[in-house]
């Protein structure tokens, strides 16, 4: 299973490079943040998606720019998906930007079940708090492994990020590469993080392709995507 995490700014930069480094990375599955929500929202997600070779599992209209994108293979596992909004507190200007969790529930084969989130936490340290707690009690509930994915707005050793760490595991700690801003990253703010009960085959930040340069994916808008492959079979020894 390969999944792809990556905000897109409203898809106002360069939709080309956009597209192209998505239709390199091949996912299983995409999540966006920032995804469209004004201007026929549903239309251009669905417009992007067909540009990457995708499907719209959850997008659009009301999904509080939250988007998850499968490939025609893994929209077929799909059991359950949806929303859930987290309620916020206005304090400021930044705080009117809805927050939820967007989530997938698939039956992979060989694998069993697994759930996908994915999330982007407010500017605010309060919003945050809320956010993960909100993305933790859907991680005690699942009864399955679980990734989670997304722009989390604070680095690592923050209390948001601490607090997910504390339950899951983040395979990209080690190699802590910065995912913002995209042209000279310098802070880590985004990542996948996983549950136990499966093997993590690659995690990294992606800064080119095989066919889209440094230079392209870098304005293709401002974070860099992040990846992970895994297994939900443990790996064998010597894997």
């Amino acid at each position: 299973m390969r999944v792809v995490s990556w905000n897109v700014r409203g898809m106002r930069d360069d939709l080309r490079a956009l597209i192209d480094t998505v239709r390199d990375l091949e996912p299983d599955l995409l999540l966006l943040q920032e995804a469209p929500q004004v201007i026929v929202p549903t239309a251009r997600l669905r417009w992007l998606a067909r540009r990457m070779g995708l499907e719209v599992l959850v997008g659009g209209r009301l999904c509080r720019g939250l988007a998850i994108l499968a490939s025609a293979e893994t929209a077929g596992q799909v059991i359950r998906r949806g929303l859930t909004p987290v309620p916020q507190r206005l304090t400021d200007a930044n705080s009117v930007f809805p927050r939820g969790i967007a989530a997938v529930r698939l039956s992979v084969p060989g694998g069993g079940e697994l759930v996908v989130a994915n999330l982007h936490l407010a500017l605010d340290e309060e919003h945050r708090a809320i956010h993960v707690g909100r993305a933790l009690e859907l991680v005690g509930r699942a009864g399955a492994p679980v990734i989670i994915g997304g722009d989390l707005n604070e680095r690592p050793e923050a209390p948001a990020f601490r607090a997910l760490t504390r339950v899951l595991a983040d395979p990209a700690a080690a190699a802590a590469e910065p995912t913002f801003p995209a042209r000279r990253p310098s802070a880590r703010i985004d990542a996948l993080l996983t549950t136990p009960g499966m093997a993590v085959r690659r995690s990294e930040v992606v800064t080119c392709t095989a066919g889209v340069s440094a230079a392209r994916l870098a304005g293709a808008t401002d974070h860099l995507p992040v990846l992970l492959d895994v297994s939900l079979r443990p790996a064998s020894r010597g894997a």
